[in-house]
């Protein structure tokens, strides 16, 4: 015998929206922005007004492709580039456009700043004697 499991869609929808509120409060503080003193406005994009920059969070299922792909390049880039350990950046070009996505773990947003600072300003990259020998 079959049970039909009724779905709670109002409680469903509950949950996705604390989870989303979570995580923009996360991605608020990860990206070391200046926090709004209340509340409702922390847990919304749009009222980081004090940021230089704009930003739309998203999470769960609707971005779990994305992530797949970047997991898989980064896989693939490790694998080819051993022992590198400059910052890894996805970029997506999708086709029809010459425009593209960068994307990069957050984690890694201060030292990418600083790596892309060095490569506007014209510096070259050189491998560190250690890695060189290998």
């Amino acid at each position: 015998m079959v049970t039909n499991k009724k779905i709670d869609y109002k409680r469903q929808g509950s949950r996705n929206k604390r989870k989303g509120r979570r995580k923009q409060l996360e991605a608020l503080r990860q990206l070391q922005m200046p926090e709004p003193k209340l509340h409702h406005l922390r847990v919304h994009e749009e009222g980081w007004h004090e940021a230089f920059i704009r930003v739309e969070v998203k999470a769960g299922k609707q971005v779990q492709s994305l992530w797949n792909r970047f997991v898989k390049a980064k896989e693939q880039n490790d694998t080819n580039l051993p022992n590198d350990d400059r910052p890894f950046v996805f970029v997506a070009k999708p086709d029809g456009t010459s425009d593209g996505l960068v994307c990069f773990n957050i984690k890694d947003l201060d030292e990418f700043c600083m790596a892309y600072d060095l490569h506007i300003m014209g510096r070259k990259y050189k491998k560190p004697q250690s890695l060189e020998e290998e």
